[in-house]
């Protein structure tokens, strides 16, 4: 009898301690399991996490090519994060570091900090139906919570075609929602010089409804393809030699535009632009004689054509989104 007992006490003893065993090798399995930060910069989940970070966050520099690198790379990480240290001067992987990288090594502490327990029930007694599984990430709702993006909220231009013909000038433009803008623009040349018969005398003002293409939704305000309805009209004195001028009681112009916007930086765009549409203008032609002019005729004239074009440096004010 006390044999059995004796056999039985040692039986209970090493299950337990076979058990207490099992436990220990789970929980060190465990640990190994988890990736420390560097390790996650590796993992496909991680990056198309921070895909979707980058497209979302307006002030990624070099946005869309970052993107396109994700998109090319996926898979081959090492290769990705270097030529992300050399695109634009390691300027989009600094951002990405201050911001998006330590999102994912935040939670990646949050889950490490999270105590995990299996428990393993007989077949028989779980209840019948399925079970919905829920995820929470404390860290990116409130993270998500604190970001503020920014956006255009006005844009000042200089058309260099204009500059190059000596005629300052400068646009605004404002944009109304993701898809309409509207475009105003004013251009001066008044150089004069009456000793060598010379004038080149512009005032003109016009504005523009802008309709932007494509999807808005990712794309920042201002940029992409888009059409225009445009009018503007003005007073001019052009006189190139000593024998022939015309001054213009008015000009005035309309039509439609085509252009587009492309972002060189974060506050730096580049437009072009091209205008077709009918011009016309009443005139006067008159010559010089000491000093004074001498009306000769005078006239109308008509266009249907080209009328503008544009190649615009772009100064993008932006303003916290509400």
């Amino acid at each position: 009898m006390k044999v059995r007992v004796g056999l039985y006490i040692f039986l209970i003893l090493s299950f337990l301690i076979l058990g207490k065993a099992e436990m220990r090798a789970e929980r060190l399995a465990a640990k190994k399991d988890i990736c420390n930060p560097t390790d996650r910069m590796f993992q496909p989940e991680t990056w198309s996490k921070i895909y979707q970070w980058v497209m979302n966050d307006p002030q990624v520099p070099d946005k869309e090519d970052v993107l396109a690198l994700i998109r090319r790379h996926f898979g081959n990480f090492e290769k990705l994060i270097k030529l992300l240290h050399y695109l634009d001067g390691g300027k989009p992987y600094a951002y990405l570091s201050e911001h998006q990288f330590r999102k994912v090594e935040r939670i990646g502490e949050i889950k490490d900090s999270l105590s995990i327990a299996t428990l393993a029930l007989p077949v028989n007694t779980l209840p019948e139906g399925k079970m919905e599984l829920m995820t929470f990430s404390p860290y990116v709702e409130a993270e998500s919570k604190r970001e503020t993006p920014r956006r255009t909220v006005i844009a000042l231009k200089n058309n260099i075609l204009y500059d190059l013909a000596l005629a300052p000038n400068v646009e605004v433009e404002l944009p109304v929602g993701q898809r309409w803008s509207l475009n105003m623009e004013y251009k001066c040349p008044w150089w004069s010089n009456n000793k060598r018969g010379f004038c080149y005398q512009l005032l003109s003002g016009g504005a523009e409804v802008r309709y932007w293409l494509g999807n808005r939704k990712n794309r920042e305000r201002l940029t992409g393809h888009f059409l225009g309805i445009y009018a503007e009209g003005g007073v001019y004195d052009f006189q190139f030699d000593k024998d022939k001028g015309y001054r213009g009681n008015y000009y005035a112009a309309s039509g439609l535009t085509y252009g587009y916007g492309h972002r060189l930086a974060r506050h730096l765009a580049l437009e072009f632009s091209l205008g077709i549409g009918y011009l016309e203008t009443e005139y006067r032609k008159y010559t010089t004689y000491e000093s004074d002019l001498i009306w000769t005729s005078s006239g109308r004239y008509h266009f249907i054509g080209p009328t503008k074009a544009k190649v615009s440096l772009v100064w993008l004010i932006q303003g916290r989104r509400r």
